[in-house]
C-alpha cells in the first residue's frame, strides 16, 4: 500500500476555494481523507508561527490547556508576518552561555535590527499580552481599546496589557502591537 500526504496552510475560505485541493480530492485512486485543522476551531496548527523549533513543544504545552489558544496562534500569526519580527524565549540569568533559549515562560516578540528590547511579550498559557508602550488608561481609551489595561508594576516601558478573550481584544491586541513594533 502506498500513501501520499498533502499539508497545505489557509484559511478554511482559502481551501475551500482551492481548485488544487479539490483536483487532489477528487482523484479516486483509492481512499481519501480530508481533514482540515485550523486555528478557529481551538485546535492547534502543526506549527506555532514564529517559534523556534526548539520552542515547538514547549509552546504547544503551554497552549494545550488554555481555552483561548486560538486567539494567541491569531496574535502570533499576524504579528510575525511583520517585516523583520522573530520570536524568541529567553535566557535565563542563571543558566549556562551555551544554554538553549527557554520558552517554558514567555516569548519576546522583536523587531529585528531594533536597538530596543522586544515589543511585545507574550504570554502562552494564559494568553496575555504585554506591549512595550508607557499609556494612561485614558490614552488607551482615547485609541478605543477598551479591553487593554494599564500596568502599575513592572519595566515601566512595558505598562500595557491585554488578555486575549474573545475577537475584539484579539483586534486591540494587534492594534496596539503594531504601535509598539513602529516605536521599536
Amino acid at each position: 500500500m502506498k500513501l501520499t500526504v498533502f499539508q497545505f496552510e489557509g484559511t478554511p475560505e482559502e481551501l475551500d476555494a482551492s481548485q488544487v485541493l479539490r483536483e487532489l480530492a477528487d482523484q479516486r485512486h483509492g481512499p481519501t481523507s480530508v481533514t482540515a485543522r485550523g486555528v478557529r476551531d481551538g485546535s492547534l496548527p502543526t506549527r506555532i508561527p514564529g517559534v523556534a523549533d526548539e520552542g515547538q513543544d514547549a509552546v504547544r504545552q503551554l497552549l494545550s490547556g488554555n481555552p483561548t489558544r486560538d486567539l494567541f496562534v491569531q496574535f502570533l500569526a499576524e504579528t510575525t508576518s511583520w517585516e523583520n519580527v522573530s520570536v524568541h524565549g529567553i535566557k535565563r540569568k542563571s543558566a549556562p552561555t551555551e544554554a538553549p533559549l527557554d520558552y517554558s515562560r514567555y516569548l519576546r516578540l522583536r523587531r529585528q535590527g531594533s536597538q530596543f528590547g522586544g515589543f511585545a511579550y507574550a504570554y502562552a498559557e494564559r494568553s496575555t499580552i504585554n506591549l512595550r508602550l508607557n499609556y494612561s488608561k485614558q490614552q488607551l481609551e482615547e485609541l478605543g481599546t477598551g479591553t487593554a489595561r494599564t500596568l502599575t508594576t513592572g519595566h515601566r516601558e512595558y505598562r500595557v496589557s491585554v488578555d486575549l478573550r474573545d475577537e475584539t481584544s484579539l483586534h486591540h491586541a494587534l492594534q496596539l502591537a503594531k504601535l509598539a513594533y513602529d516605536a521599536t
